[in-house]
């Protein structure tokens, strides 16, 4: 793809997913939904203006980096400390009882034990950014349900990594036959990431005074225009990249340096970082974003595989909410919390896509799974916002207004 032909279709992209998203919040509906609709609108299942192109993949990467990097930004770590305990519960709940069904429901098809695993893999993810977002648009990112929710993806995605690991370890007829080696070199580089930021997280917390204020000196001293935001991009950067190499998702980084560094960056150029940050996701990357995942979807590619797509599509729905729901209620959320906990641990999204991505490219997944699993993580991630809706309606005042909220 040419330049040119680059922009203009990012600006015809925009175009269509800023008047979709309009559309659907005066109808009293999350944007995403109007966002992702203008991607099949403009893809292979009904125009086909564009198709998925290699070129918007650093495009789609960069839109989940400061989707996750403003998350943590948005969060606090006191918050989130709180909720690990209870989220964790949900998260290995929400992500086992999926995988279980997932595996089972690909042997009862007919599909070999290593591509049944793989299908409970894909149905057993929740992906952060999509959860973000709807999080963001009913104003709960910063709530208790809202923290429990970010950390619990937080944690799910992880084990969908250490299992994916798992997974490309296994010969292609299924039979266990793992690399220990592999498996243990990896989890000491997991280790050695969360041990340094929380070492980090530790020192910053103890100068939440002083730190600001040196950074605020060393910004001083810099002539260049906007360095405040750069140095934060820096370190949300150095972050991602350290996760790469610690065999995580670079969203893992960029998610924990907005949650360490975002309340505790600067005094003088904070606020004014925070803008730039948020300007940029949701003026230009959210909105791109969620078109691209519309156009991964192709309708035409699933109408021989309706009766495996609907049954995978119904468990991975049910289990996340049984799941989810039996979590939360363990943890003492309520009845209605935990459905919208439940509902919420839905969205799969980019996170699958990648996933997915890994699969089809190694050959475990052929191209009817694949498109499958691209069709289970586009209506998931439009089915969570409205299946969430009315309970999020339910929920008690007093239940909202502990927390500050962010505007619709």
């Amino acid at each position: 793809m040419q330049v040119e032909g680059f922009f203009i279709a990012l600006v015809v992209m925009l175009l269509v997913a800023k008047l979709f998203g309009e559309i659907f919040r005066r109808i009293k509906q999350p944007a995403l939904v109007g966002e992702l609709l203008a991607g099949i609108i403009l893809g292979p299942s009904l125009f086909g203006f564009f198709r998925p192109d290699e070129n918007f993949d650093v495009f789609k990467g960069l839109a989940v980096f400061f989707l996750m990097f403003f998350a943590g930004m948005e969060m606090n770590l006191g918050e989130i400390k709180k909720a690990s305990k209870k989220a964790f519960v949900v998260s290995a709940l929400a992500f086992f009882v999926p995988f279980f069904a997932g595996h089972q429901a690909g042997l009862f098809f007919g599909l070999e034990n290593t591509q049944s695993l793989f299908i409970g893999l894909l149905l057993s993810i929740t992906a952060i950014p999509v959860s973000t977002i709807i999080l963001m648009e009913f104003g709960l990112l910063k709530s208790k349900i809202g923290n429990t929710v970010i950390t619990a993806a937080v944690i799910n995605d992880i084990l969908a990594l250490l299992v994916l690991a798992v997974i490309l370890q296994l010969p292609s007829d299924g039979t266990i036959s793992v690399n220990y080696l592999d498996i243990g070199e990896s989890a000491l580089k997991i280790s050695a990431f969360f041990g340094v930021v929380s070492v980090l997280a530790l020192l910053i917390n103890r100068q939440s005074l002083q730190v600001p204020q040196r950074i605020d000196s060393f910004i001083s001293k810099l002539k260049t225009k906007e360095a405040g935001f750069g140095v934060l991009l820096i370190l949300a950067v150095a972050f991602s990249i350290f996760a790469h190499y610690s065999d995580l998702h670079f969203i893992i980084g960029a998610f924990f340096a907005g949650l360490i560094f975002g309340k505790n960056f600067s005094q003088k150029h904070g606020e004014h970082a925070h803008k730039f940050v948020s300007g940029f996701t949701f003026g230009l990357f959210a909105p791109i974003f969620f078109v691209l995942i519309g156009l991964e979807f192709n309708v035409h590619s699933l109408m021989d595989s309706l009766p495996l797509f609907a049954s995978l599509l119904a468990i991975a729905v049910a289990s996340k909410v049984f799941a989810g729901y039996v979590g939360a209620r363990i943890t003492r959320f309520s009845h209605n919390d935990g459905l919208v906990i439940g509902c919420l641990m839905n969205g799969r999204g980019m996170v699958e896509l990648a996933i997915a991505t890994i699969g089809f490219s190694v050959g475990i997944l052929d191209v009817r799974l694949f498109s499958i699993a691209v069709a289970i993580g586009f209506v998931t991630t439009i089915l969570t916002p409205i299946i969430s809706k009315p309970f999020v309606q339910k929920m008690q005042p007093s239940t909202e207004t502990q927390y500050d909220k962010i505007a619709h």
